[in-house]
């Protein structure tokens, strides 16, 4: 089997219209949340043990 050169890179572009930029930030505020939810349930376990 012959391999093909070629000196012409291709370039992909891919998009998703379903997200916007300001879906990033949403994500990021939802893992903020969870993370103090997380946190305080841990702080409060921690309190108990001792």
């Amino acid at each position: 089997m012959k391999k093909i050169h070629t000196n012409n890179p291709t370039m992909n572009i891919h998009s998703d219209v379903k997200k916007s930029h300001g879906d990033s930030i949403d994500q990021y505020e939802n893992l903020k949340d969870a993370n103090e939810l997380l946190a305080s349930k841990e702080i409060g376990q921690q309190n108990e043990n001792l």
